[in-house]
């Protein structure tokens, strides 16, 4: 299984690596992203029923034709054939039909505003969705370094440890208990390194995949960090969220659209 890893993970480290802050890994995503890519198709999809139901509302040209080959013989009883008329006969039609009055397109055509405003919403909940996803993902692999950072440093200190454990011992100011119990924590801090070089580059991985391109190495954070104020009253978040939140948004477009399918029925 470990071997199978390394074979995985094996072509990320070889490839050359990429500093990239959060704006630019999320630009990327926003080329690379299936997810997201898929979101954008389905805005384009949901912009087309307003043309659509447009065309209930508008005049229809149809044109037509067909053409016919004759072909006949004239002869007398009994007699020889006198003649053979050939000929090629046409037909042409042109047709303008204009309803006056349909309740039901001019109904669907209301509907359709609303589902491509149903269809911008969903497409910025995808949006908040890939921000998210992404910088989880970032400050995930972030984590990851300094995690295995501090795990390399905690084995630092550990080996330092062992080895005045075994000197120790050998001019006799310790026990083998002592030495057994340093030997011990240095094989679960090995073990510890080992977890977290592994969730690195699980994390690394997947961050890479979000992307769409192998070596990304995340910016650290600017120190000291300075975040801007928000207000922090929580009803106007509420009063907000009620107005502007996309799932907000669909679920009462969603209602509106269902009233004007009975207005139709």
């Amino acid at each position: 299984m470990k071997k199978l890893a390394w074979l995985i993970v094996s072509p990320l480290l070889a490839s050359p690596l990429f500093a990239a802050d959060l704006m630019q890994v999320y630009r990327d995503a926003q080329d690379n992203d299936p997810t997201f890519a898929a979101a954008r198709a389905t805005l384009d999809a949901g912009r087309e029923k307003t043309p659509q139901a447009r065309a209930g509302l508008l005049p229809s040209l149809t044109l037509s034709g067909n053409t016919v080959w004759n072909q006949t013989e004239i002869s007398a009883h009994n007699g020889p054939t006198l003649l053979k008329p050939n000929y090629n006969s046409n037909g042409y039609q042109l047709t303008l039909s204009q309803p006056l009055f349909r309740w039901q397109n001019w109904v669907s055509y209301d509907q359709s505003k609303m589902q491509v405003a149903q269809a911008e919403a969903n497409f910025v909940q995808a949006r908040q969705d890939l921000i998210l996803r992404v910088s989880q993902a970032y400050f995930d692999v972030i984590y990851a370094i300094e995690n295995l950072t501090a795990v390399r440093a905690n084995k630092a200190a550990i080996a330092q440890q062992l080895e005045s454990a075994k000197k120790n011992f050998e001019v006799g100011t310790a026990t083998i208990t002592d030495t057994r119990e340093a030997q011990a924590r240095f094989d679960l801090a090995s073990a510890q390194e080992i977890a977290a070089d592994n969730d690195l580059r699980t994390k690394s991985i997947a961050l890479d995949q979000l992307v769409g391109r192998s070596g990304i190495a995340p910016k650290g954070l600017a120190t000291p960090v300075a975040l801007p104020d928000t207000p922090g009253v929580i009803d106007e978040w509420v009063l907000r969220a009620d107005g502007e939140h996309p799932t907000v948004r669909k679920a009462r477009l969603g209602l509106e659209i269902a009233q004007l399918e009975t207005e139709k029925a």
